[in-house]
């Protein structure tokens, strides 16, 4: 009798025991699995809960924190090797190493319930199992009619953010936000496409080095071009302006001779002055006037 109240008590230990502990940060989808209730689910919040020893019930545990995910050619925490994603454009086959943050929408039970309705996967498993996949489909959607050259340099960035939108759509009707996917690496190419590639680009470079050599000498050419032009400019602009005096200086002797005799008197002045030995004699109005030597006769 007491080997059996022995076991008896054993089993109620072990039953009460057995437990499901939920910590801060997560939320529990209590899952009905036979009986009446069977497919009901309840949304439980942090706490411990017992187990059923038949397996009338389970429990999914999913984080209600930002998740972080990646998929790697090399191995890394939470990714193994050769999980990069890989995807085609002109027929070549291009790949990178991708990361994707995500939450669940853990504050509205509708949306849980209906998450797991729809995945029937723990956080592990969705990851693996769905993202990927999708991620993956989605890549090759936004780049199928690219040039390769395209996809690796210049929409890059644009191809990312159109997966991120197309994973962002689907995923929220199944109670998950995809907050972000990222580039982890460069875009991989097939060796002899990414030489041909680089050759391209540093052929454009040169060609528009040379071109910016070539406007820079216009430049200066046009800048000296426009220096004579300014300089002719200024000459022919005093040139009309001492033709402009002379014409106006003209126009005053002829209504005043007298000032054209005045003139005749300041030269002579002027000359008298200037040459030594010499006298000037003035003569009448209307008469010649000329210089003589009346020196010492040698």
């Amino acid at each position: 009798m007491k080997t059996k109240f022995f076991f008896i008590i054993a089993g109620l230990l072990a039953v009460l025991s057995s437990c499901t502990q939920v910590e801060q940060g997560e939320v529990a989808l209590k899952v009905y699995q036979l009986g009446d209730n069977k497919g009901k689910i309840e949304v439980l919040g942090p706490g411990r809960y017992a187990n059923h020893w038949f397996g009338y019930f389970t429990y999914k545990i999913y984080p209600t924190n930002l998740q972080q995910w990646s998929w790697t050619e090399a191995e890394t925490e939470n990714s193994p090797a050769g999980e990069q994603v890989s995807f085609q454009a002109e027929g070549q086959n291009l790949s990178a190493d991708i990361g994707i943050e995500f939450e669940f929408i853990s504050e509205d039970e509708a949306k849980m319930i209906a998450m797991y309705r729809y995945f029937k996967r723990e956080p592990k498993e969705i990851v693996s199992d769905f993202m990927r996949k999708d991620v993956r489909s989605f890549f090759n959607k936004v780049v199928e009619k690219m040039p390769v050259e395209m996809v690796y340099a210049t929409a890059k960035d644009s191809i990312r953010s159109e997966v991120q939108k197309l994973m962002a759509d689907k995923y929220l009707e199944h109670g998950i936000r995809i907050k972000e996917i990222t580039y982890l690496s460069s875009i991989r190419l097939p060796e002899k496409v990414q030489d041909a590639i680089s050759a391209k680009i540093e052929a454009k470079q040169r060609a528009e080095q040379r071109e910016n050599e070539i406007a820079e000498k216009e430049a200066e050419a046009k800048k000296k071009a426009a220096e004579a032009q300014g300089e002719s400019d200024r000459l022919r602009i005093e040139a009309e302006g001492r033709a402009k005096a002379m014409d106006i200086e003209g126009a005053a002797l002829a209504r005043n001779p007298q000032v054209l005799r005045l003139k005749e008197l300041e030269v002579q002045s002027q000359m008298a002055a200037s040459a030594k030995g010499w006298q000037t004699v003035v003569m009448s109005s209307g008469q010649a006037s000329s210089l003589l030597n009346i020196g010492n006769g040698k």
